[in-house]
């Protein structure tokens, strides 16, 4: 009966049921009923429980499909929601790389250049920088061959490094110069305000102002001393300064300087010292000045940009 009233009885039990219903009451209808009136009254009661239990087990079943169908929203919803967190995550737009920009002087040839941070670059003449047209991530790195002054845009939270060879310059904001011609055998940063860490991969130094941390190349070790900043950034306003400087060293700072090349007649002269001061000189009155203070000595024009010093020292 119970599988009667709750919709799982099989065909079989139902047949079965029927026919001893039929039986059972046809053998006891007169001890189980009173009289007519009694079966019949029965006979509704019963067929309106029946009733009850089915509109009772259609409700649940109403019930059971709502929420049947509410809990496949909600997990059509999260799937949807799942995909669609994915689909963002995986068509986020990639990250293109910053550009880069490359500045080179000629010999000769001077460059005034403002950064993206504001940070202000002197490049000397033969000199290449490359940065990026904006910095992005924890630090602003530029690279450096040759030589530039830097006065650097102060931001305490994103250092500004010069990666110049073998050497890295960190700082947060100050000026500073740093020399890194690849044919001197000695990386120079030289500081005129602010504090600098200048690092090689075995050791690291820190400069304060008027101070200079010098880099041997070959024996790959860091000092520092002090100095005179002012004629140390002399050629920034053009001003070539030579104190007890052999003729060897003065051709070099002249051959970067004014884009020539300079052959000597004889190795001796090389030795020749020279102490003087160019402002804003042209390389005639330069050379000029040298052959009137070394009164042995002269020069000769030659093709391609090449000077032919000759004579002798009175050194």
């Amino acid at each position: 009966m119970k599988k009667y009233l709750n919709g799982t009885i099989t065909k079989r039990e139902e047949t079965l049921l029927e026919q001893f219903d039929s039986s059972l009451l046809s053998k006891n209808e007169k001890k189980v009923f009173k009289d007519a009136n009694d079966k019949k009254r029965i006979q509704q009661r019963l067929s309106g429980a029946i009733n009850n239990q089915i509109i009772n087990g259609r409700k649940k079943e109403r019930l059971l499909l709502n929420w049947r169908g509410i809990a496949a929203s909600v997990v059509l919803i999260l799937g949807l929601g799942y995909i669609s967190y994915h689909k963002v995550l995986n068509n986020k737009p990639e990250e293109q790389p910053v550009p880069r920009v490359v500045k080179t002087t000629d010999w000769g040839q001077k460059l005034n250049l403002t950064l993206a941070d504001g940070t202000k670059v002197r490049l000397n003449s033969g000199s290449t920088i490359k940065f990026p047209e904006r910095f992005t991530g924890g630090t602003r790195e530029v690279e450096l061959t040759g030589e530039a002054f830097f006065n650097v845009a102060k931001n305490p939270d994103k250092p500004f490094v010069i990666r110049s060879g073998e050497v890295n310059t960190t700082v947060l904001g100050t000026s500073f110069n740093v020399n890194t011609y690849p044919d001197h055998r000695e990386i120079t940063v030289t500081v005129a305000t602010g504090k600098v860490r200048v690092a090689s991969k075995n050791k690291e130094v820190f400069l304060a102002p008027n101070e200079q941390g010098i880099f041997d190349k070959k024996s790959n070790h860091i000092s520092k001393e002090k100095i005179d900043i002012a004629t140390a950034l002399q050629w920034k306003d053009g001003i070539i300064h030579f104190e007890d400087t052999t003729l060897a060293g003065v051709a070099e700072s002249l051959e970067r300087w004014y884009g020539v090349t300079f052959v000597f007649e004889n190795e001796k002269i090389k030795d020749c010292h020279l102490t003087a001061t160019y402002d804003n000189e042209v390389l005639a009155a330069v050379l000029e000045s040298i052959v009137h203070t070394k009164k042995g000595l002269q020069y000769e024009y030659l093709e391609d940009n090449n000077i032919l010093i000759k004579g002798r020292c009175t050194d």
